[in-house]
């Protein structure tokens, strides 16, 4: 997968584009993602969040858009869990193409040789996995 304009951070909770960190771990609340099929592009969205942590400057909504989608799968989230725990990123990187049927943890912040697809991963266990062509990273800092 090609990370167009961003990186995924080192520390895997995070975007970085340019010299701006976007910590989608505690300052973004993710509100779902809308899978087209016919364009085979799944769109990932975060808000920003409410609590009195998050930096004012922080962008409006993230929108995580991945492009030419030829695997996509899906982890229950864990029954035992709050549903608070959904809208709250645990984890994102890169697993082992290898590895089809793992739905957790990460190998990488980087997609490498054999190592592209991406694994997602929030606070109630919910997890997703998806391997594509490109990824681009859309920023909205007003309404």
């Amino acid at each position: 997968m090609k990370l167009e304009n961003f990186k995924l951070a080192d520390d895997n909770i995070a975007f970085e584009q340019g010299d701006n960190y976007y910590d989608i771990h505690n300052n973004f609340d993710f509100t779902g993602f809308n899978y087209n099929i016919n364009k085979k592009e799944i769109v990932l969205n975060w808000v920003k969040g409410t609590g009195n942590w998050v930096p004012e400057n922080s962008p409006k909504s993230i929108h995580f858009i991945i492009r030419d989608v030829y695997l996509f799968k899906a982890k229950e989230r864990d029954a035992e869990m709050p549903f608070t725990e959904d809208d709250c990123l645990n984890c994102i990187g890169f697993l082992w193409n290898d590895l089809i049927e793992e739905m957790g943890g990460y190998y990488s912040h980087e997609p490498k040789e054999n190592c592209t697809h991406l694994s997602i991963e929030f606070m109630s266990g919910l997890a997703l996995k998806i391997g594509a062509d490109t990824a681009l990273l859309k920023v909205i800092n007003k309404d």
